[in-house]
């Protein structure tokens, strides 16, 4: 991919459906040319079905998904034990795995995540890649 991107995970969802300062740095950010990536896998984690998920939904709808691929979840899976050999007790969960995965499939990427513990383990070989909570 030539252009830089913004992953997201689960819990920036709903920050960018309810922190205006972090709608600015998004839209500053998607104006400059970052693609956004939201895996779809994420939804599990970010929708309820319930009505009150409407801001969160509106966030998808205006950003999109990508799907993940088998290649992906093979990368989320080797990111996952490589933590898991570092011997921490906590591995982080396979969404995250796929979250990190696909920031790796893309080169150069910001990761923006509530969980920047687990998706540094995840990251620590890729410098490429920043972690950020929003």
């Amino acid at each position: 991919m030539s252009e830089p991107a913004v992953v997201f995970d689960s819990g920036v969802i709903e920050q960018a459906a309810t922190n205006g300062e972090f709608r600015w740095v998004l839209r500053e950010l998607l104006e400059n040319g970052w693609s956004p990536v939201i895996p779809t896998v994420v939804l599990s984690e970010a929708i309820t079905g319930r009505p009150d998920d409407a801001p969160a939904n509106q966030v998808i709808r205006r950003l999109d998904t990508v799907d993940t691929s088998q290649a992906t979840a093979r990368r989320a899976g080797h990111l996952r034990f490589s933590v898991q050999r570092t011997g921490v007790r906590r591995i982080p969960s396979g969404i995250d795995a796929i979250v990190a995965a696909h920031a790796v499939d893309l080169g150069q990427a910001v990761v923006f995540t509530t969980d920047t513990t687990d998706l540094r383990r995840l990251l620590v070989e890729y410098p490429r890649i920043v972690v950020e909570k929003p």
